[in-house]
């Protein structure tokens, strides 16, 4: 930093401490320019606003594979989908949009040690919370790999990345009956069934543990609780006045659930935030 003749206009300043003020304050400015915070490079955050010492990671019979649109991939630093996978030790992740040729997605499903399934709804999907779980069970007892596809992303791109990978939309479905609607208060869903990805392999593995094919003894609990920490940290940061993220006028960081009004186009009845089974 200089000191301009504005600064020492009618100043009474003799010329040595005026060079020692100018001096302190070209070496605060440099040591605040070169100064670096602590940076996670697990999650992409600064370490006071990291999330990854809360993370308890776990073992689960089934891998979870999340199949992630680009955009969440690269704007999402620590998404849902991605606490899952610091979280699921049996877990792994590919990035795209239509999967029908991607040939890491297709070693997976023609391998005939796997037996994989798309984690999405449909009217032939095998309820884990509601039909017989026995097939699952004989598939792990013959020491097959279950594999279980997911697509993480909007809805809107979910659907569209459903749609377009043929190889995932054959394959035969798997689901679950949700007995609550998302926490994630911050973000809208189109539906009340619609949970987060987080939140949907949470109750998956609860409810497979409730049925006998899993056995986590409730470690999945702490995919929900860093996901709190994470709401709260958005939530924080919308009512922050110095972010970019600060909610102006809004008292909780968010606006109410009841005082939204949802987009036009999923209060359509002809149209779905589901893609329905192949006929």
């Amino acid at each position: 930093m200089v000191l301009t003749k504005k600064h020492t206009a009618g100043s009474s300043l003799d010329k040595a401490t005026y060079l020692k003020i100018k001096a302190e304050r070209q070496q605060a400015f440099l040591e605040s320019k070169n100064a670096k915070e602590d940076f996670c490079f697990k999650c992409h955050r600064l370490q006071k606003y990291c999330l990854c010492p809360l993370i308890k990671p776990f073992e689960t019979k089934m891998k979870f594979v999340i199949l992630m649109h680009p955009m969440e991939a690269k704007k999402e630093k620590q998404g849902t989908g991605r606490i899952c996978l610091a979280t699921l030790k049996n877990s792994h992740m590919i990035m795209g949009v239509d999967f029908t040729e991607n040939e890491e997605v297709n070693a997976l499903i023609n391998d005939p040690n796997n037996s994989c399934f798309t984690m999405y709804p449909g009217e032939r999907s095998l309820n884990v919370s509601e039909h017989d779980v026995a097939p699952l069970n004989k598939l792990l007892d013959e020491n097959k790999t279950i594999i279980l596809f997911l697509i993480d992303g909007t809805w809107p791109c979910a659907k569209k990345m459903m749609r377009e990978s043929k190889n995932i939309q054959s394959l035969p479905r798997i689901s679950f009956t949700a007995t609550h609607t998302s926490i994630f208060e911050i973000k809208e869903q189109p539906a009340d069934y619609c949970l987060s990805t987080l939140e949907s392999i949470h109750f998956f593995i609860q409810e497979c543990n409730r049925r006998g094919v899993e056995n986590t003894a409730k470690a999945e609990d702490n995919l929900i609780d860093v996901f709190k920490a994470m709401i709260k940290f958005q939530m924080d940061c919308a009512l922050d006045p110095n972010r970019s993220s600060y909610k102006r006028g809004s008292k909780l960081g968010y606006s109410k659930k009841e005082d939204r009004v949802k987009a036009k186009k999923w209060l359509t009845k002809s149209r779905s935030v589901i893609l329905p089974d192949r006929k």
